[in-house]
């Protein structure tokens, strides 16, 4: 007689998985359900997966108990593997499935517990693995379905083959039973990565997976493409990942789709982060790191230069000198005079000396304008010299696109800013000579380097983003001048973007900061809704890009949170602190419009305790490379890019700490510093003389899990103004509030946020 076991189903809003007992498994296989179109529940995956797949990994649960209706289950099981004798040995492991009815997401949660290492066998593909079988393949799978599903695979990659180590998530449409798929993998819970088994990222991909065995099928999840080697620890190791699928009834574009997948993932960011342990708040650490940035270490002077800044302290760089020996070429950076670090530190200083004046401040200033001028200076008579010769190629080379439209832009808004007009003169001349006609040449589809003589495409690359920089110039131009070429400019370079592949703008984020500001500003210029459909695209790919955990996987990097960093550049595979604040601060110069969501203010809230570990002075003494403990490494050490501190102490980046310091402190600051005040009022400033009066926007947020009351303290000049709250950034009745004595006092709840406006004196 045979026993019918009755299936245990756990549901989410529109899908369901079903657990039915498989006997010749010995335990419960799941199968996924959404409820179509005609409101039936449609079995849209294979009957039977297990939790974690790998020859060393069916894990089918042999019993699931309800431990609260509706919200959270126990699996359990035995797992049956080989240990590195290759003996057959068993395991125990549970798992907990819990569902979120605030967000629809089902969370999946499973120990293991072996008490010796598991020798992986790599049997019809490698293990492990958290895919999900869809069965077979649809009809026409190389015309009609490919045609028209969806799909967002990551990390990202560049150049279509090297792929990068941040998104850890996917979304799938399916067009024949009309519903999108989601699965987020917690990189954090799952610390048994390493190159002993599997290194994350530089193997594990997130997406869409065709297989042929035995017949034409695919999957959808966390699969690896290769493996470094056969070993998985002993002891307790964790699989965690998240799943939700939709009715869908239409296709969705490919940046719909990247939309809806960073939306619901920043549903999952936790609201509390912890301070580094000898933390102190963003203005000690900007005042301290102008004192390093004042040391010898970061000077030099030759012939030409009586005094010039570096890109690294002490030129000390091992990656950048590996890169040059092997090319059998030869770099000395501490004889080179560094303009990207003079420019880039120059503008957020230069406001950064207005708000709070401070002879430190001016006397940093004072010398990198110094620099500025002498290096701009040789330029001008090196072009000059060449149009005299009459000598048509004497300005011939090839030039990185990011680092001329970029270094001109910040060398612009400096010379503007400070009503440099020689150098705007300069700024002008290369505006006018080389940017519009570059980008003219190349229809704005930038490549990686160009050819200064032909204003082309040089070799091999794109970086389709630098429109972003160049759209932001352009708008920053208009502005200052009224002339509509700028304007005309700014909306040929940026529209593209929107039509582009999804996974083809991966290269320098910090490159979508730009892009997003300029789509910003385009907007609030024209009205145009497709510059807030870009808006919102950008802000998609940005977050896309992001450390989305922390790495546990080594003793060495659990001394650091790397959350909310971001990757320096796909498939440049480390948290970059330059990178890190510039992404951050241009989104936060659009929210003063713009509604942010509660997870994108939980990102912040991680950012500006997190990026605190960048410094030596928050990092054990083994990582120290020189005396300057406030100079911010350029890298840290995370599983695929191992070496913390082996690009250099970056001086370039410096000019992100002073970003850093306006957007989370300058303007105002909390009195408790766990509550996150984020200033919206970064790159509005045009007029040194105007910062003192300006108005002034704000978001206040308590991410903390007990309602907090806290003072907010605003700069002097700013001390005894109107100040009005609202719950929406576009609130049409915001409510006055009373200051005293230059501070206002406020109480948020848990996971509460308000914005705040100070008006102009």
């Amino acid at each position: 007689m045979t026993i019918s076991i009755q299936p245990y189903i756990i549901a989410g809003k529109q899908f369901k998985l079903v657990f039915d007992w498989l006997e010749e498994k010995g335990g419960y296989g799941y199968t996924l359900y959404v409820n179509g179109k005609d409101r039936e529940w449609n079995a849209v995956s294979a009957r039977g997966n297990s939790l974690v797949k790998g020859k060393s990994f069916d894990l089918y649960p042999s019993a699931i108990t309800i431990v609260t209706a509706d919200q959270e289950w126990k699996l359990t099981g035995t797992g049956q593997a080989l240990n590195a004798q290759k003996e057959a040995i068993t395991y125990p492991w549970e798992a907990s499935i819990t569902y979120d009815s605030s967000n629809d997401w089902l969370k999946v949660k499973v120990n293991v517990n072996s008490d010796q290492n598991i020798a992986l066998q790599m049997i019809d593909g490698v293990e492990p693995e958290l895919t999900i079988d869809m069965g077979l393949l649809p009809p026409y799978d190389r015309g009609d379905h490919v045609w028209f599903k969806t799909s967002i695979n990551n990390p990202t990659k560049w150049n279509d083959e090297a792929y990068g180590n941040d998104c850890p998530a996917m979304y799938y449409y399916d067009s024949y039973y009309h519903f999108d798929l989601m699965m987020y993998f917690d990189m954090t819970d799952m610390s048994w990565m390493s190159r002993d088994n599997i290194a994350r990222f530089l193997n594990y991909r997130c997406g869409f997976r065709r297989r042929y065995k035995p017949s034409p099928a695919y999957e959808l999840g966390l699969y690896a493409d290769g493996f470094s080697g056969y070993v998985f620890p002993a002891g307790e190791q964790t699989f965690t990942f998240y799943l939700k699928a939709r009715k869908q009834l239409s296709s969705p574009t490919e940046t719909t789709a990247l939309k809806e997948l960073m939306d619901h993932c920043l549903q999952l960011v936790p609201a509390e982060a912890e301070w580094p342990e000898k933390a102190t708040d963003w203005e000690d650490f900007t005042e301290r790191c102008t004192t390093d940035l004042m040391d010898p270490q970061c000077w030099n002077s030759n012939d030409t230069f009586d005094d010039f800044i570096l890109n690294y302290v002490n030129g000390y760089s091992p990656a950048w000198q590996e890169a040059f020996e092997s090319k059998n070429l030869t770099i000395d950076f501490t004889k080179s005079p560094c303009i990207d670090s003079a420019v880039f530190i120059g503008y957020p200083l230069a406001i950064v000396d207005a708000v709070k004046p401070n002879r430190h401040y001016t006397a940093l200033l004072d010398r990198i304008l110094a620099f500025i001028r002498t290096y701009v200076g040789h330029k001008v008579e090196d072009e000059q010299a060449r149009k005299n010769s009459g000598n048509a190629v004497f300005r011939d080379g090839v030039i990185g696109t990011w680092q001329f439209v970029y270094i001109l832009e910040q060398t612009w808004q400096i010379a503007y800013l400070k009503g440099e007009q020689d150098l705007l003169d300069y700024a002008q001349a290369e505006i006018e000579d080389v940017l519009i006609p570059l980008s003219r040449n190349v229809n704005y589809l930038f490549p990686l380097s160009f050819n200064m003589g032909t204003l082309r495409k040089h070799g091999n690359g794109d970086a389709y983003m630098v429109a972003g920089i160049y759209a932001y110039f352009m708008v920053s131009l208009y502005k200052a001048t009224g002339k509509p070429l700028y304007l005309e400019e700014a909306s040929r370079a940026i529209k593209p973007l929107l039509n582009m592949p999804v996974s083809s703008l991966s290269q320098e984020v910090f490159m979508f900061g730009l892009g997003i500001q300029a789509a910003s500003e385009l907007h609030k210029l024209t009205g145009d809704g497709v510059y807030k459909e870009i808006y919102e695209y950008l802000v998609a790919q940005n977050l896309r890009m992001m450390y989305w955990f922390n790495d546990n996987t080594k003793e060495e990097y659990q001394s650091y949170n790397t959350f909310a960093m971001f990757q320096a550049c796909t498939p440049i595979i480390y948290p970059a602190f330059f990178e890190n604040i510039e992404c951050l601060a241009r989104i936060a110069s659009t929210l003063d419009t713009l509604e942010a969501s509660k997870g994108l203010l939980r990102v912040f809230n991680h950012a500006r305790k997190n990026n605190l570990y960048m410094f030596p002075q928050c990092l054990p003494e083994n990582r120290h490379s020189s005396s300057l403990m406030y100079i911010p490494f350029e890298n840290l050490g995370v599983l695929e890019d191992e070496k913390t501190g082996w690009i250099g102490q970056e001086i370039y980046g410096c000019g992100q700490v002073y970003q850093a310091y306006l957007m989370w402190e300058a303007f105002g600051k909390s009195s408790d510093r766990d509550i996150l005040l984020l200033n919206l009022n970064n790159y509005k400033i045009a007029d040194l003389n105007d910062v003192q009066h300006m108005g002034l926007a704000f978001i206040a947020y308590n991410p903390e899990a007990v309602e907090k009351t806290f003072d907010i303290v605003w700069t002097e000049s700013a001390a005894n103004r109107t100040v009005w709250i609202s719950k929406h950034v576009d609130d049409a009745n915001p409510s006055e509030i009373s200051v005293t004595e230059g501070r206002i006092t406020l109480t948020l709840k848990p996971d509460e946020h308000v914005y705040i406006k100070v008006e102009t004196s």
